[in-house]
């Protein structure tokens, strides 16, 4: 009797564990309703795919400026430019892409320093809602980064009106029905689902 329930505890974890991994995709995507907000905000992560989202929403009237975040410079990036050469940032390019989309250059900010988390860029949010007044805000990330990103924001505005509304990107091809289809997909849901976790149990912010 002893060896049958500990084979029916084993079916019943791994039933539950197969269920999760096939659900992975859909708990690490959440999007909100869109609504109008006082900026559209994007997260780092992504070279093209949020800032096309970000410009999307602009031009479809949802908000009437976008605020960019700061990526981490690379070593490589770092090294030239103390050599004199010219390495165009991250942001700089990102902004050049929503010019061409034909987003006024006077609607799109950036952070002035440079972010390495989600959480970090939460707080340089925060401060920003405060400086202009924001109360209402569109985040852009990728589909499996969205749950993550929405619960490390919305920690830093609790306490606060400050209304978040998330989105992913509908230029990110990331398949949340079948993410163990590709590599780039395997390996971003995997690495979320452990932040995710981290996230749940309080080892991390």
């Amino acid at each position: 009797m002893k060896r049958l329930a500990r084979l029916l505890i084993l079916l019943v974890f791994l039933l539950g564990l197969w269920w999760i991994l096939l659900s992975l995709g859909h708990i690490l995507h959440h999007e909100d309703p869109l609504a109008k907000a006082d900026v559209i905000f994007v997260l780092g992560g992504s070279r093209i795919d949020r800032i096309a989202e970000a410009g999307d929403l602009y031009l479809e009237g949802w908000a009437p400026r976008i605020l960019l975040s700061r990526q981490l410079s690379e070593g490589g990036e770092v090294a030239l430019r103390e050599r004199g050469i010219t390495v165009p940032a991250e942001v700089d390019i990102q902004r050049t892409v929503l010019v061409n989309m034909g987003v006024p250059s006077d609607a799109v900010e950036a952070l002035t320093a440079e972010q390495v988390t989600t959480a970090t860029e939460g707080d340089a949010l925060v401060d920003a809602a405060r400086a202009h007044n924001w109360s209402h805000i569109i985040v852009v990330t990728s589909k499996l980064h969205t749950a993550r990103a929405r619960l490390a924001v919305t920690r830093r505005f609790a306490g606060t009106s400050t209304r978040i509304v998330m989105r992913a990107s509908r230029h990110d091809r990331a398949n949340v029905d079948r993410w163990w289809e590709t590599r780039s997909d395997s390996r971003f849901a995997l690495f979320e689902a452990q932040r995710m976790l981290a996230y749940w149990v309080g080892i991390a912010d």
